[in-house]
Parts: structure tokens; sequence; C-alpha cells
């Protein structure tokens, strides 16, 4: 009897809340809001971080209604165990990257953050308001009861998800696609031009567009800089030509290149587009071979006039090519060391007229190599100078006779000797008086 008394007693003072022995609903409950801070607008292709605010705004009707709870009853109002994930809602092209996070018990007025990432499809639709979803899950004392004889509370908790929705806005982009590309004069340590055909497959427009080459190869360079566009609208096809210089250390083949736009959006922002990759072919380019065929026979002390052919065995053409003999060392000179050859298609063949001198004194029957070389233009009008061939010559034995006459100290030999033959002769036939 006591014991009803003293239940009475709490029941009219808590009346709201509770009742005899049974129960009381709670009547408030948490009502929470999401806020993403800094931008909402996201472009596509790109990897984002987004840092969310969960805030509890429940109110507490009982305290409106200046009613107190006993110091045992939960506040209806506090989200308990608060557990946000990100939800792509509206936008399939978002692929969210992270897993719900546990940010905890939310009291009425107090707030929460939580960072979730993903990424934006680089086809996703641009313009626009789309809606993103953070579902937050909790559980929250929705009503209480009071267990005879003990008076200790119980309370009934239900479990509540709900879709807090956040607006934001995919902007629209340039976007190149590459129509086609056209590769000139591209040969190892060369300058050589890369024209493209692009495309803006973007949903935006670009103002002071400009395109470059990423150079992600290391085999080209571009010589000028980007290319200046200007205004970029979506749907537009442009060519661009870049002048490119090309590793001389690379071989002929087919190269990684990327190519991307810079552009000013329509914030008046400065913006880099997503890069479109392709292959850019390089070539060998002109290089020449002497296929005159056996070496040449030249007889020291003797003088010739030699023929050689050389062959463009390259893939690119040679204009106005001259072939020059390289100035080397006696006993092998040339006095006329240089022939047009002329324009050179590859696999062309041209013939060369030299004249070259093998000297006497200490020349040996032995092959000698001579130097040669071919300066030519390429298709950009640029000079340059082949590699060096060698030409092979041997040397012969000529006339013993001729080659005594011939050789000074030979010459000095026998005059001595035919002067010493006449002095005797003399001394002979004065003894014989």
């Amino acid at each position: 009897m006591r014991y009803s008394c003293g239940g009475l007693l709490v029941c009219a003072l808590f009346g709201p809340v509770c009742g005899a022995g049974e129960g009381g609903f709670l009547r408030s409950e948490p009502s929470l809001y999401a806020t993403l801070l800094g931008t909402n607008e996201f472009s596509p292709g790109t990897d984002i971080q987004l840092d969310f605010v969960v805030e509890n705004q429940g109110v507490d009707t009982e305290v409106l209604r200046e009613l107190e709870y006993t110091p045992f009853t939960m506040n209806p109002t506090t989200a308990l165990g608060t557990v946000a994930g990100l939800d792509a809602g509206e936008v399939p092209p978002l692929s969210v990257q992270s897993e719900p996070y546990l940010i905890g018990d939310i009291p009425a007025g107090v707030s929460r953050s939580f960072t979730a990432y993903a990424h934006v499809d680089e086809n996703a639709p641009a313009g626009g308001m789309y809606t993103l979803r953070v579902n937050a899950g909790y559980h929250y004392a929705a009503a209480q009861h009071m267990l005879p004889p003990s008076g200790e509370w119980q309370y009934t908790y239900e479990e509540k998800t709900v879709p807090l929705e956040v607006p934001v806005r995919i902007k629209g982009e340039v976007k190149p696609e590459i129509l086609s590309l056209r590769a000139e004069n591209l040969n190892p340590g060369q300058v050589g031009s890369i024209t493209v055909s692009l495309k803006n497959i973007g949903y935006a427009k670009g103002t002071a567009s400009a395109a470059e080459l990423s150079g992600i190869s290391g085999v080209f360079r571009q010589v000028d800089g980007g290319v200046y566009i200007g205004d970029f609208a979506p749907g537009e096809v442009v060519n661009v030509t870049f002048s490119a210089y090309v590793d001389d250390a690379v071989g002929a083949g087919t190269y990684p290149e990327e190519v991307m736009i810079l552009y000013t959006d329509e914030d008046g922002e400065p913006q880099q587009s997503v890069s479109e990759r392709t292959g850019i072919p390089v070539g060998e380019g002109a290089s020449f071979a002497i296929v005159s065929g056996p070496p040449i026979a030249i007889v020291p002390g003797e003088t010739e006039s030699i023929r050689v052919t050389f062959q463009n065995t390259g893939d690119a053409p040679a204009y106005d090519a001259r072939a020059r003999i390289v100035p080397s060392k006696p006993p092998l000179t040339a006095s006329v060391d240089t022939a047009l050859l002329g324009d050179m298609a590859p696999n062309e063949t041209k013939t060369a007229d030299f004249t070259i001198s093998l000297a006497s004194g200490g020349a040996l029957e032995v092959p000698y190599g001579l130097n040669t070389e071919v300066k030519y233009r390429d298709a950009r009008d640029t000079l340059i100078l082949s590699d060096q061939i060698v030409l092979q010559l041997d040397g012969k034995a000529g006339n013993p006779i001729r080659d005594a006459l011939l050789n000074p100290v030979s010459l000095v030999v026998m005059v001595g000797v035919v002067l010493l033959a006449g002095y005797y002769l003399y001394v002979g036939r004065r003894k014989m008086r």
C-alpha cells in the first residue's frame, strides 16, 4: 500500500510519461538533417571526397510543455548508435567507394560529421541538380515502463533509418575525342608534325581553349607549347597541329601519347579536361648505305676516279642530298670529295663520282677505309647529316719499275748509284793512262 501511494505520486508528477505499472509513450523522437560541407558541384571523371554533417534538430515536446522527466528517463530525442552512409540516390553515374560509418549518439541540438568517397563517371550527364542520399540508421527510446514492485524503468526502443537528401550538381566539362591523326616527318632526332582532329563530346563549352600533348611516353617534346583553339563548344570538331621533337634515341614504332584540353569554364575557372590516349607512329627517317659492290682497288701512287652508289635505306625521302668524303689522314686523300645526289625516295639509289689518291710512300697492299656521309634536307626543309658510312678500298701492287721511278727515295738511290758508277769508271780510265 505504501508502494501504491508512491507510484501514484510519481504518476501524478510525471503522468505524461508513465502509466501505473503499464507504460507511457514519450511522443518526441529524433529529427536528423544532413548538410554537405564545401562545394556541391562536381565534374565527370573525378574522384571526390564528400564531407557531411548530420545534425539532430529534434524537439522535445514535453520540455516545451514545461514538464520534466524522472532522473532515470532516457531522452527520446537522442539518436542512439547512429550509422551514416552515402547512397548514390538519383545519380547512378556516381559510384560510392566507402562503407557506412558509425558516428555515435546524437542528442538534440548536436551534430556529428563523417566523410564519404565516391567516383563520378566520366560519362555522367551534366547540368541540373541531382540528389545524393545519406542513409542514417539509429534507434531511440519510443516508450518507457515502470516495473512493479521494484520501480525500475524499462524502455522500449525503436529502430529507424531515414534518408537525408543532399542536392548536388554535376558540372559540364570539355571532353576531347580523337577522330583521326596524321603524323608527318616524325623521325628520331627530327621535328615533325602531328595533326589531330578533335571533337568535344562533353557537355560544356570551353573558352580560351588550348590543346596539349601530355608527353607521357617520353618520346615527344612539344615545340611550341599548347595549340590555341579558342571557344570549343559541345559537338564542335577542330583540327590542331602540334610541332613535336622526337627523341633521337628511339627506334621506329608506335608510341602512346595523350591529348588534353586546357580551358576556362562557365564560372571563369581554369580547367583541364580528361586525357584522350592514342598511338603516334615514329618512322626510321632517311638513312643511307653504300651498295656499289666489291671494294674498289687502288694502286699506291695513283689517282683514281671512282664511282660510288648510295641507297636510301630508310622510310622517308631525302631532299637535295649531297654525298661527301670525310677528310682523312694520308695515305688516302680526295681531290674531288663532294657529289650531288639530288632527291632520293626510300629504296632509291644514286651514284656519286669522286677522285682519290693513295700515296706511294709507306702505302701497303692492305684494305683501307674511307669515311663518307650524306647531307640532306627533310620534309620540313631541315638540314640533316647522316651517320658516317665506310667506303672500303683495297691497296694493290703496281708496276715495280714505275713505282721505283715515281718514288723520290728510289730516285735518289738510283741517281747515287749512277753517279758512283760513273766516278769509278772515270778513275779507272785515268789509271790506265
